[in-house]
């Protein structure tokens, strides 16, 4: 079977802020650089009239290791390319930070279908259940149902991503995931309280590090790292 190789631009922005971040903050990061640049539709995913566009994100915020990472996906990398030099403050709330220290680069990176499974972990809590399915998933006591329901919901947001950045596979080569060994947290989304999952998972697919999967991604939800 000849396996199908996808070449994605992804790029890293560092911000060293003038203190600390915490995890919660990395709304508030894309709320700030969607106000700095509102001419820019990839920052916030609005179209006119302030209507929602629905693609995947290409540019998504971060809070790793207490610090700022903006990260820029396809068409997003290069628009991050031009902007990251400009960026030398950042307002969270009523509180204006001061970059200390940035760092920028930009990679090509690959998107396939593996032949053995790869684990990753969330590094920040994964959106995985939409109204309909928080429902189901709660309702259960059935773990296997829970996990398969878990398993379907990865593979599903995978799938979507890949459409929506033109990355496509033939129908042989079938993605696959288990999420046996993530756990559920309670975290808060728009100040309304979700279940988010943490842990890591199991999934045939080569992604690049720190992209997010799932809901609200540009907000900093769904982080991903591979790990052993």
């Amino acid at each position: 079977m000849t396996r199908l190789l996808q070449q994605v631009a992804i790029a890293s922005c560092r911000l060293r802020l003038a203190r600390p971040l915490r995890k919660g903050e990395a709304p508030a990061l894309r709320g700030f650089f969607g106000r700095q640049f509102e001419d820019e539709v990839l920052v916030h995913n609005h179209g006119p009239n302030d209507q929602l566009i629905y693609q995947y994100p290409r540019i998504q915020f971060k809070v790793i290791d207490r610090t700022a990472v903006l990260i820029g996906i396809a068409e997003g990398a290069e628009l991050l390319s031009r902007l990251w030099l400009s960026i030398d403050t950042t307002r969270l709330g009523n509180e204006e930070l001061t970059v200390m220290d940035s760092q920028f680069e930009t990679t090509e990176q690959t998107i396939e279908v593996t032949d053995q499974p790869i684990r990753y972990r969330f590094e920040t809590p994964w959106l995985a259940l939409n109204q309909a399915n928080f429902r189901e998933y709660t309702q259960s006591r059935s773990t296997s149902f829970r996990r398969e329901k878990l398993n379907k919901t990865l593979v599903g947001n995978c799938l979507g991503m890949c459409k929506s950045l033109g990355v496509f596979f033939p129908p042989e080569q079938r993605i696959s995931a288990d999420c046996a060994a993530i756990t559920s947290i309670k975290t808060t989304l728009k100040g309304k309280g979700m279940i988010g999952f943490v842990g890591k998972f199991e999934l045939n697919l080569r992604l690049p590090d720190y992209i997010g999967l799932g809901k609200s991604v540009s907000r900093g939800f769904g982080t991903i790292e591979q790990t052993d």
